[in-house]
């Protein structure tokens, strides 16, 4: 969700062809068809990690879901600024569509169990050890949430920023980031069924906090967000 559909985007929008665009709309459609975990309450809205038969895991895995909301995040941008997309009638209800789906999953993650101010691993598994907070998930879902403060402030307001803003505080209250700047605790990048809060260095979860700030940053420069 987060490599595939973006890129086809963007060179929808580079060839200027709105027919492709169209499709990569369509195909997070059918991904979130497959993928929504079908649950209520706590978590409702989140996705499962991985649909079979190959290597299936229907766990809420708070870092998929991080993926799959700003790979729709980046398609969706794409859908709202591109000239290609300006005139067609299809637009808006791309729009809105990729719009609900991210504030599913993003509403999801806000309503689940947290562990020490953190997202879990997997966001609703409270009894083992897969349930540890950790800081890849809960960053870049942070960062998805100032993306759409700026793209829909009327959709995502104060409570979203408040929410992002907490998980901002939490990793910069200095237990969290060491001094030559690794994150922790993060899921293993190689291993998301290890149960050991991984603090030896991920790189995707070093780049989640980067794209946090960044998006926070031009939250700001924005006028949505404050310092």
């Amino acid at each position: 969700m987060y490599m595939a559909p973006p890129f086809l985007a963007y060179y929808a929008a580079d060839k200027s062809d709105a027919s492709l665009l169209s499709q990569v709309v369509q195909l997070c459609n059918q991904y979130r068809q497959v993928l929504r975990a079908n649950i209520t309450g706590p978590s409702e809205g989140t996705w499962e990690h991985i649909i079979g038969p190959q290597s299936q895991d229907t766990g809420l895995w708070s870092t998929g879901n991080g993926w799959a909301a700003a790979g729709m995040a980046r398609v969706l941008a794409v859908v709202m600024k591109s000239p290609i997309a300006a005139k067609q009638t299809w637009r808006y209800k791309a729009q809105g569509q990729l719009r609900n789906y991210i504030r599913e999953i993003i509403d999801g993650a806000m309503a689940s169990p947290q562990s020490n101010d953190l997202l879990r691993n997997y966001l609703n598994d409270v009894t083992d050890g897969h349930g540890f907070g950790e800081t890849s998930g809960t960053s870049l879902l942070a960062a998805v949430t100032y993306r759409m403060a700026v793209l829909y402030p009327e959709v995502f307001g104060s409570s979203y920023i408040q929410w992002a803003d907490a998980v901002r505080t939490t990793l910069g209250n200095g237990h969290h980031i060491s001094s030559n700047g690794t994150v922790y605790p993060a899921v293993n990048p190689l291993n998301w069924y290890d149960t050991k809060p991984y603090t030896a260095g991920s790189p995707e979860g070093n780049n989640f906090v980067v794209l946090m700030y960044a998006a926070w940053r031009d939250c700001v420069q924005a006028g949505i967000c404050s310092r």
